[in-house]
């Protein structure tokens, strides 16, 4: 059996290519809350464990589990949940190791899983195609909530957690795929009168969420959800014309880009931002920084939120020291909140344990500033062939690569290749000592920040990314995605 990750975390030219395509699948929903919204989550430490069947489930059916996304919006930034599964029964469990609540997407359904949650989810895929065929071929207005929840309660049964349920909101542009139409009618807006259109709009749909008649505390949280949407389509005024291939012309691009500002004369009048859950808002399809970016633009930093992700700023500015084997002081630590210090204690112990077994040597980063690390890394290695490879452990074809290219690395190592493995603070540092331990090299991990000031010869944000330098340091080939043991052995100008 596979598990299919649909890993679209990977910074690749292919997430804008099939961000659209995604996002209307997500458009249509908006999450219905059962914890109580008055109050904060418990802050701790702790597991969320999702316990999943597959109904009608055959052995050898390929969509066993159904397809869930990655997900780095928790302060280990581990891309992708544990997972267990038995391929008779059709069960899985998932289980995310968080400190704060962390959206988890089921085919195009959100879980909001918080610390200590163990959530049951029943997936019927039959039924859900039902579902998601509805919401496709049904005009919008002609949509209802009565029938998608029919039709929803038959897909997915679910307990011990929160899931989004569709609403028949009609949003012209505000819906994450808005389509190139709309875009077209407003390519030559000013950024201002963008915004405005954006308001206009972001006002009719809150207009139809009061018809609804909800509870005050599930029509609260909606709105937050509304209010995302509103900051994610300002935060989309240069990039929309660039996805839609209005605009290819790099200065009409750049003029678009300068417009562009998240301070806002309606900021008052948004609510997000007055509760820590107005977190669980801004955490909308790998894009939360735009809720953040909205509060520091408009002041708010004293706010309940703003004063959350401050907190959560220092504790990831430590937990990047540590994973980056930087000294962290304790007094650092003892002014976090005891579920942030817990998580980086935790991984801190994880790097200091001693591992005589390991292949791999695990390096300390050079001293001086980014830029200079690469050449100090390589100048390490005169009179050698030097390979380095950038990767991570949420990308399969990193892993991919690292593993075939096990087959020929004793060669080349007599032959004078040396290998040098870098990658940055996203990566789970459970895995990544695992693959210091089977791989033999030189590793590093370098805080996430700094990747694009270490000015790495054709990187483009894309990995795996390798760098072959000769014998004199110098480099002569540079080349982005695993092409293969033989084509990579033609690079390094050996015979395979």
């Amino acid at each position: 059996m596979h598990l299919y990750f649909e890993c679209f975390a990977m910074k690749t030219h292919h997430f804008t290519v099939f961000l659209p395509v995604l996002a209307a699948m997500l458009s249509a929903c908006l999450t219905s809350f059962a914890q109580t919204l008055s109050t904060p989550w418990k802050r701790q430490s702790a597991p969320a464990v999702i316990l999943g069947r597959h109904v009608n489930y055959k052995i050898g059916d390929n969509s066993y589990p159904p397809a869930y996304w990655g997900n780095n919006e928790n302060l280990k930034d581990n891309a992708f949940p544990e997972v267990t599964r038995d391929t008779i029964a059709g069960t899985f469990t998932l289980v995310w190791d968080i400190c704060y609540p962390l959206k988890h997407q089921f085919a195009g359904l959100d879980i909001m899983l918080f610390p200590g949650d163990t959530v049951r989810f029943d997936f019927d895929r039959a039924a859900f195609q039902a579902y998601t065929d509805y919401q496709k071929n049904t005009p919008g207005d002609s949509i209802t909530t009565q029938h998608l929840r029919e039709l929803l309660s038959k897909a997915v049964r679910i307990g011990g957690a929160s899931f989004e349920l569709p609403l028949p909101l009609r949003m012209k542009g505000i819906k994450l795929g808005y389509d190139k139409a709309y875009a077209k009618a407003h390519y030559g807006d000013t950024f201002d009168e963008w915004r405005e259109e954006c308001w206009r709009e972001f006002q009719d749909v809150v207009h139809q969420l009061d018809s609804l008649g909800l509870p005050d505390e599930e029509r609260s949280f909606r709105r937050m959800l509304i209010e995302q949407d509103y900051l994610h389509k300002l935060g989309d005024y240069a990039f929309s014309k660039k996805m839609w291939g209005l605009t290819r012309d790099a200065d009409s691009l750049a003029m678009f880009e300068r417009q562009f500002t998240y301070k806002d004369p309606h900021a008052s009048e948004l609510t997000f931002y007055r509760s820590t859950l107005g977190f669980l808002s801004c955490l909308k399809f790998y894009r939360s920084v735009s809720g953040r970016e909205y509060i520091l633009a408009n002041g708010l930093e004293s706010t309940p939120l703003g004063r959350w992700y401050a907190e959560l700023d220092a504790a990831k500015a430590l937990m990047t020291r540590v994973k980056a084997c930087r000294p962290v002081r304790d007094d650092e630590l003892n002014a976090l909140s005891p579920e942030f210090r817990e998580q980086i204690c935790q991984v801190r112990d994880q790097l200091l344990q001693d591992r005589p077994d390991s292949k791999g040597v695990w390096r300390d980063l050079p001293e001086g500033a980014p830029e200079t690390w690469l050449p100090q890394i390589v100048a390490g290695h005169r009179g050698r062939i030097v390979f380095v490879d950038f990767w991570a452990t949420w990308c399969g074809p990193c892993v991919t690569g690292m593993k075939e290219m096990e087959s020929v690395k004793d060669s080349l190592t007599a032959r004078g290749v040396d290998f040098v493995y870098i990658t940055n603070t996203s990566s789970s540092t459970g895995e990544w000592l695992s693959r210091v331990a089977r791989h033999g090299g030189d590793h590093y991990m370098v805080p996430k920040d700094r990747m694009e000031a270490m000015q790495i010869p054709g990187y483009r944000a894309a990995i795996p990314h390798y760098l072959i330098y000769d014998r004199e340091g110098r480099l002569v080939k540079f080349l982005t995605g695993w092409p293969g043991v033989d084509a990579m052995m033609s690079e390094l100008n050996i015979e395979h």
